[in-house]
């Protein structure tokens, strides 16, 4: 039996890949995959993240399921796609916007623990692993992290908080040392963005015709102006953990009443040009190493002169833009389905609180699907009600 495991990055096409996956398990199996998820998920996330709090048990149990499955379904290769398994240590003291000084040596013990863990049944694990020119990436998860209200710092500070994840040879070395170098699949995600799923097929799988798949027009994370990005980064200073889905869902139909507006395109750059090319001479000697380990093509060049000739930096949230947005969001925010979900969220968190055993209940309903019920229901009243 073989394993395919598919460990991200983050912002690089990875939740079309999955969904892909997923929706095309049937078809996979008559190619010898077996795509592995845990049930009513389209990804290994939950796999990734139990692993990193030592519950090794759900791993084994998790592998050990599918290796079954996939047996008894003829499937010769099970494939696993999740994330969470990149630099998984950084991104998680990242999200409590914290530096771990010791994360990437927690990192390669991450990764020897899963290959301990391994049932014996799989003879071969090939790593796969797309990355995308850094800067860009530092950007793409800061605004995705920002919108989820997760980060309520500004880019600098965010930066030094998930650097040692770009430092992409010294992360893929972990996985390299486990699993051997000569099993890992390295991708540049820029020389295949606009169709990654195809690239994924054709050069992880060996299926180069993917007309026959059922496709998912899987939509980018809507990009939003950076004064509501800056909104929004100012508001997660005060929001509730609890309801950031629900700030996120608000701010979601901010942006789709106010738009883009008339800003310049640059406003969506949180490094300036001669910060940007700082950042990329340090780096270079990780891509370098990564360019020279997997045989891959150079990374996009960044052409400092043509970029300063463009540069127009942003300038902040202006006061009366900011009412302005303000405004939008306090309406939206007194829907029907925004006060009742509120409630619901509110009042979940004072059970939790204050009578024992509740949490656990509450979270057997999550895991029951009854919040995404809800939350569907609500969303009606959501965009109805004004």
């Amino acid at each position: 039996m073989k394993l395919i495991l598919h460990i991200g990055t983050p912002k690089t096409g990875t939740s079309a890949v999955q969904q892909f996956l997923h929706r095309n398990q049937h078809m996979l199996r008559k190619y010898d995959f077996h795509y592995a998820t845990p049930t009513h998920s389209e990804h290994a996330n939950d796999i990734a993240n139990a692993l990193s709090l030592g519950d090794s048990r759900t791993v084994q149990t998790f592998l050990a399921r599918h290796v079954k499955s996939a047996r008894r379904s003829g499937a010769g290769t099970v494939l696993i796609s999740s994330e969470n398994f990149y630099a998984k240590n950084v991104l998680v003291a990242m999200q409590r916007q914290q530096v771990l000084p010791n994360a990437m040596e927690r990192d390669r013990m991450f990764v020897q623990t899963l290959g301990a863990l391994l049932p014996d049944e799989i003879a071969t694990c090939r790593i796969v692993c797309y990355f995308r020119r850094p800067d860009r990436y530092a950007e793409s998860l800061y605004n995705q992290h920002v919108k989820r209200g997760i980060i309520d710092r500004k880019f600098d500070d965010f930066l030094s908080l998930i650097e040692p994840a770009l430092f992409y040879d010294t992360c893929m070395r972990s996985w390299a040392d486990v699993f051997d170098r000569r099993n890992c699949t390295v991708r540049v995600y820029d020389t295949v963005k606009t169709d990654v799923v195809s690239d994924f097929a054709a050069n992880v799988l060996s299926i180069q015709d993917v007309a026959q798949f059922s496709h998912v027009h899987n939509q980018a994370n809507e990009r939003v102006s950076r004064e509501l990005l800056e909104f929004k980064r100012q508001k997660n200073k005060s929001a509730r953990l609890s309801e950031r889905d629900m700030e996120s869902a608000i701010i979601r139909l901010v942006n789709e009443e106010i738009g883009l507006g008339q800003e310049p395109d640059s406003y969506q750059d949180f490094l300036s040009p001669d910060d940007r090319a700082k950042l990329l001479r340090r780096l270079q000697p990780e891509l370098d190493a990564l360019q020279a380990s997997y045989v891959l093509p150079a990374f996009p060049a960044f052409d400092l002169v043509a970029a300063k000739a463009a540069w127009s930096p942003y300038p902040g949230l202006g006061r009366e833009r900011r009412q302005e947005i303000e405004l939008h969001y306090d309406r939206i925010n007194r829907r029907v389905g925004f006060r009742l979900e509120r409630m619901m969220l509110r009042s979940a968190g004072f059970l939790r609180r204050t009578v024992p055993g509740a949490g656990v209940l509450i979270d057997a309903v999550k895991r029951a699907g009854a919040k995404r019920a809800l939350r569907g229901f609500a969303v009606g009243l959501q965009r109805g009600s004004s």
